[in-house]
């Protein structure tokens, strides 16, 4: 989450300034840090040029497949 927000901010941008530039309200981007948003998730690995399972792990695969976790520990 962190790193993240430092990566955005190395490159010149805020979570705010990148928000207002996507044309989407800015608390989509900042709870994509905390929970699985989409388009949050889109827009910041766009700008950071970088594959979404590298920025969420735990949310995405190489395949660029959504992981839900809740969904595969039913039985």
């Amino acid at each position: 989450k962190h790193a993240i927000k430092a990566a955005i901010y190395r490159k010149g941008k805020t979570l705010a300034s990148l928000a207002k530039d996507n044309k989407i309200p800015e608390p989509t981007l900042r709870s994509a840090l905390n929970k699985p948003c989409k388009s949050g998730e889109l827009i910041i690995a766009a700008f950071l040029e970088k594959p979404l399972f590298e920025l969420f792990p735990e949310r995405w695969t190489k395949e660029n497949q959504r992981i839900y976790p809740r969904y595969n520990q039913r039985t």
